[in-house]
């Protein structure tokens, strides 16, 4: 078994899609191994059918109908752009990610030690992940949420190994004492896994199928970009979900959510004040939301107070479910809407020093954080149109070509 992947020896082109709570994001990206970063040759985002009411069986067939709108779009117009662009490019392989509550990534870490020095071997790593594999299954079996909605495991990824508490990219062959290995699963409802399965036979039946969760390529990408950081608190904000990991020693331990996100808090807040649901979702941008909270009455700025002191309640409980005793890490990176960004980056400061009693640093994750390390002539490949976070993202996790870790699609 090969435990981490070789570099790229061609021009990879790819159809990248990224499943969100609320919308679908499909993408062309072109990745060449003589550059350090993507390019992306055509992007579209479809978005479900929003409704002031509605509950997690809407949202799922909502979030369908998008999946199909845009895979189909691929085979029209997206084909047609890269024939166009680059003629003779096949797309080979599929990458899909799926975001929270659509998904779930459990980690699970194994110590393996004998008294006397031994020496690691395929066999002995082999079996420690069928440990560690063992764990999660046993544990979604015990989970009756996780029986309800009929997940499945997609994708098991071996992030990091460590000899006598070292991480090593080439264990094989070592002496230690010690041996610890962290597994990652990939969770997600099985019907959404099926269905990408026979969209991906009828669109692009050529191409190879890889699918994620979305933190697990978040938090591959954070640790690309701050590879000398080891203790910090990953925080996803879908349409649906608000999505956290917990990363310690620079390893992803423990992952959680809770079910209210963008569009929770905007159906919320229209029915509080009794307006549109379209002027609900300008509520929740700066700095239209602080101005507007200004010329409120009394009555209707505390409804509003109520609905995000609630958010903020449960985020401050996802922040004590660390996987551990210790609280969150003192720096947080933030993903979400882009026009959202600075108010629920107020949301999560608020909701983390309410868990912990003290001051975190927040990095919002921008279009300029993930091409910092970009050339001007990379930025301006990147995309004709505005680049989408979530789009950088994929695009970059696809281009590594799995750098940080083995992956094996289920």
């Amino acid at each position: 078994m090969k435990l981490f992947s070789s570099s790229p020896e061609s021009i990879r082109y790819g159809a990248v899609i990224d499943i969100g709570s609320g919308s679908v994001l499909v993408s062309i990206v072109k990745s060449d191994p003589t550059m350090h970063h993507p390019i992306v040759i055509w992007a579209k985002r479809e978005y479900a059918v929003n409704q002031t009411k509605t509950d997690a069986v809407q949202s799922a067939k909502g979030v369908m109908t998008a999946l199909m709108n845009s895979v189909l779009l691929i085979d029209s117009e997206g084909l047609r752009v890269l024939k166009s662009r680059e003629p003779g490019a096949k797309l080979r392989s599929m990458q899909v990610s799926i975001c929270a509550p659509w998904s779930y990534t459990i980690t699970k870490v194994i110590n393996y030690s004998e008294e006397k020095d031994f020496t690691v071997t395929n066999a002995l790593l082999e079996s420690l992940m069928d440990a560690a594999q063992k764990k999660i299954t046993e544990e979604l079996k015990e989970n009756e949420l996780a029986s309800d909605l009929g997940l499945t495991i997609m994708t098991r990824a071996t992030t990091d190994i460590l000899a006598n508490d070292y991480k090593t990219a080439s264990p094989i062959g070592q002496k230690v004492s010690t041996l610890t290995l962290t597994q990652v699963s990939a969770v997600a409802q099985a019907y959404l896994t099926e269905a990408i399965g026979d969209l991906q036979n009828k669109v692009l039946p050529q191409a190879d199928l890889e699918r994620y969760s979305f933190m697990l390529m978040f938090h591959c990408i954070i640790r690309d970009l701050h590879h000398q950081m080891t203790e910090y608190c990953l925080v996803d904000i879908t349409f649906e979900a608000t999505e956290i990991g917990i990363v310690r020693g620079g390893i992803l331990r423990y992952c959680t959510h809770a079910t209210a996100g963008i569009s929770t808090i905007a159906r919320k807040v229209a029915a509080a004040l009794d307006i549109p649901l379209a002027e609900a979702y300008t509520f929740l941008k700066e700095p239209y939301h602080t101005k507007a909270m200004e010329t409120l009455s009394e009555t209707r700025r505390n409804s509003v107070e109520e609905i995000l002191i609630e958010y903020r309640n449960a985020i401050s409980s996802l922040f004590h479910e660390t996987g551990d005793s210790l609280s969150i890490p003192k720096v947080l990176f933030l993903h979400g809407g882009q026009e959202t960004e600075a108010f629920f980056m107020r949301q999560v400061d608020i909701a983390a020093r309410n868990a912990t009693q003290s001051v975190h640093t927040t990095h919002l994750v921008t279009e300029e954080l993930l091409t910092e390390h970009y050339s001007p002539a990379e930025k301006a490949a990147l995309t004709a149109e505005a680049p989408d976070t979530a789009l950088l993202v994929a695009a970059q996790f696809f281009h590594k070509q799995h750098h940080c870790s083995e992956f094996i699609q289920v």
